[in-house]
């Protein structure tokens, strides 16, 4: 094995021969060298045997380490090597234990789960909460060192700022988590096994009175885009946020008045067709097309759909001087209108697209009539309600 001094000038000379790979070892220290391959990738290596194997170690790529470095940790290794540990194990199980840790194990989560078995929006939202809720507190975490006492002290923090529902959703999502970790293999039991969600969700009924409805409106008019509009659309329409605020300009036809939402926008899965009134029509007609996909686009150069409520919300509550409501409120206030105007429950359920109740198991199979003319009806009606309230 010819060896000579390696210099940083002789690194940057060296050059593969005639398309073959070279090795070039050093002087100063055994078994160490620079490996240039058939490309001209230049990398460190250090040869050694341990218990009688002979065994070869990348330290790395050279410019990105540097000679000094690169001798430092050749130096490293043969010590750790004379005190009987083996070097490539060592690397072997640290790159394990990396690979374990909660983050790296949350993303082949979001990437092999999350986005092929949910919908975007769920999907989003599931990332969303274990980022959010678990990473800052288990980042430099093997996910076989946690335990049932640490999601339990997990969802306590939740709920002792005061934020019950999110501790519902958060446990949903590192339950979810735990089970999948199980499945591939990552731990042998989840650490929710016989744990109970710390909260039971609370059934709202809140419907805002007329009054509220019309300062809420008024709100959003002052909020402006693209809270306000998102938010008079959910008034008029009665779908979910997430449709509204994920509204897609090829979907809309408003010639037609009709908007078409695809069935993996959906919380059931299942295409919808929502008729527009008129003053919803006037809304979308008076809406900036910042994007050619999304009307309501979020900021930065990915496209996807506007999804910070939370300042939104908070200059509304402030403008409209209404305490205790939420957007989905105002789907519940939208369908409790509706029938106060004599609407049938099956033509309101069929407006929400609800998926149980008079459409619910084989009669939602087989029932497949739209009732357009009977949802536009409702809508046009409702439509009309909330803008006499507005002119009083």
């Amino acid at each position: 094995m010819a060896k000579q001094m390696l210099t940083e000038i002789l690194l940057q000379k060296l050059q593969p021969s005639e398309g073959r790979q070279i090795e070039v070892w050093d002087a100063k220290i055994p078994g160490f060298g620079v490996r240039v391959s058939q490309s001209g990738t230049k990398s460190f290596v250090l040869v050694y045997r341990h218990e009688g194997r002979a065994r070869r170690l990348t330290l790395g790529r050279y410019p990105p380490l540097g000679l000094a470095n690169a001798r430092k940790l050749a130096h490293n290794a043969l010590s750790r090597l004379a005190g009987g540990l083996d070097p490539i194990a060592e690397k072997e199980a640290q790159r394990q234990r990396d690979n374990n840790l909660f983050p790296s194990v949350v993303d082949e989560f979001v990437r092999l789960h999350c986005a092929r078995h949910n919908r975007a929006n769920t999907a989003k939202e599931t990332e969303r909460l274990l980022r959010a809720e678990f990473l800052p507190k288990w980042r430099k975490r093997d996910v076989r060192s946690i335990s049932k006492v640490d999601v339990n002290r997990a969802m306590d923090a939740i709920i002792d700022r005061g934020s019950p529902s999110a501790a519902h959703h958060a446990f949903a999502a590192i339950r979810k988590f735990f089970n999948w970790c199980v499945e591939r293999g990552l731990i042998e039991v989840s650490p929710c096994l016989g744990l109970k969600n710390p909260t039971k969700p609370k059934s709202r009924d809140r419907v805002l009175a007329d009054d509220e409805l019309v300062r809420v409106w008024r709100a959003a008019t002052q909020v402006g885009y693209p809270v306000g509009p998102i938010t008079q659309l959910l008034i008029l329409t009665g779908q979910r946020r997430g449709e509204v605020a994920g509204m897609r300009w090829p979907d809309l036809d408003l010639d037609e008045k009709l908007w078409s939402i695809h069935g993996e926008m959906t919380k059931n899965g299942r295409p919808h067709q929502v008729p527009l009134s008129p003053e919803a029509v006037r809304i979308l007609s008076s809406l900036p097309q910042i994007d050619d996909t999304f009307v309501f686009p979020a900021r930065g150069d990915k496209p996807q759909p506007f999804m910070g409520f939370n300042k939104g919300k908070l200059r509304l509550d402030a403008t409209s001087q209404v305490e205790g409501w939420t957007f989905h409120d105002l789907r519940r206030t939208g369908a409790t209108g509706m029938a106060q105007l004599g609407v049938p429950p099956h033509i309101v359920e069929r407006v929400l697209n609800h998926a149980s109740g008079t459409f619910g198991g084989v009669a939602g199979i087989y029932n497949r009539f739209a009732y357009l003319p009977e949802m536009r009806e409702a809508l046009d009606t409702w439509d009309e309600k909330v803008t006499s309230l507005l002119q009083d």
